[in-house]
């Protein structure tokens, strides 16, 4: 599990474990917790112990990079053709790229009579800072400003929690409040928006959400070229065993508009899953929506995805889990910062 799991803690903390919401049910509390645990669970397990030792899970400024292998997109050239675009990334140093993301979710969970319900709601403010453009690469520091996050389950009373109240968080929602306004990741992109270094450790789980960047083709396309990225993911067999499940995320360019592309995407399971278990740790894997990427600007300027699943029989005949959510991301600003004087510049002008 990387320290960077934790920035996805905070932009999507929303999703929620059937195995959780059965054992807080006090109708279900003296029968065997349904085993549904989804990958972001087993994540968020991990993510909760390692932070005891890690402390945060945030990162030192001027940590060493590490190289990323570089994915591999296939491309598909326009059946119809027509005018093409070249989809570039433009970031200059001292760019600071302000986003609002947004997250709900819902998770309806039924085994037999039993019924358990959960919603939550996470808004967070990040931050993308360049730091150095070079050689057509780009590498800026990711930071949380602000997170505002509630969670519901059954009948329990709402939990709350604003960084911006000054209040104690509560226990769901500590490590996500010590990461606020702290470094998160520094990554290095290249003019496609493909990850080729960053500081954490390890790569972060997808959960669906597609990357940090928004990988763009390599040559101009036109409209109705598709473009994908294959990724994986191992889940547990009941035997104990793992599975390696493969996914790709596939775009295709849509529309242009006065410089702004709109691009559908969706995640689609290459691997085949009969067993509903198997099924109920990949769901929220599966999402589809739209970004818009800038021209002009070389930058994604929004982000709409959505999720809607229903399993059956992921714990029993009687079994049944309704997940759906939706994530929305925008681009609030994006403006150049005044590089700020060196200390021996402004005392020479003092003298």
């Amino acid at each position: 599990m990387t320290r960077t799991f934790l920035s996805f803690v905070i932009c999507c903390f929303a999703f929620s474990a059937p195995e959780r919401l059965f054992a807080q049910s006090p109708a279900i509390a003296k029968r065997p917790v349904p085993k549904t645990e989804t990958a972001l669970d087993t994540a968020v397990a991990e993510s909760e112990n390692k932070a005891a030792a890690i402390g945060t899970g945030t990162q030192e400024a001027g940590l060493a990079l590490r190289k990323v292998d570089r994915k591999e997109l296939k491309e598909t050239p326009s059946p119809d053709g027509g005018p093409e675009y070249l989809f570039r990334y433009k970031f200059e140093p001292n760019l600071l790229i302000a986003s609002e993301v947004t997250h709900l979710a819902k998770t309806d969970t039924k085994v037999d009579e039993a019924e358990q319900n959960s919603h939550s709601r996470t808004v967070s403010q990040k931050t993308w800072t360049v730091t150095k453009v070079s050689n057509g690469e780009m590498t800026f520091d990711y930071r949380i400003e602000e997170i505002d996050m509630s969670q519901r389950i059954g009948v329990e009373n709402e939990i709350r929690y604003s960084s911006k109240s000054g209040e104690e968080p509560a226990r769901q929602f500590q490590d996500a409040a010590k990461s606020v306004g702290k470094l998160i990741s520094t990554v290095t992109i290249d003019a496609q928006g493909m990850i080729v270094a960053r500081s954490d450790d390890q790569n972060p789980p997808n959960l669906g959400m597609g990357d940090i960047t928004l990988p763009v083709p390599n040559k101009p396309i036109a409209i109705g070229a598709t473009w994908e990225v294959p990724r994986e993911l191992r889940i547990r067999r009941d035997d104990g065993t793992n599975k390696l499940v493969r996914f790709r995320e596939l775009f295709r360019l849509d529309k242009v508009s006065a410089g702004v592309a709109t691009i559908t995407v969706r995640s689609e399971m290459l691997t085949s899953i009969t067993e509903p278990k198997e099924e109920a740790q990949v769901l929220q894997q599966l999402s589809n929506g739209t970004i818009r990427f800038d021209l002009d600007a070389g930058r994604m300027i929004s982000k709409d995805l959505s999720w809607d699943k229903v399993v059956v029989g992921f714990s029993g005949a009687g079994s049944v889990m309704d997940y759906s959510a939706r994530l929305e991301e925008q681009v609030t600003k994006a403006e150049v910062q005044p590089v700020a004087k060196s200390a021996s510049k402004s005392s020479s002008k003092t003298k």
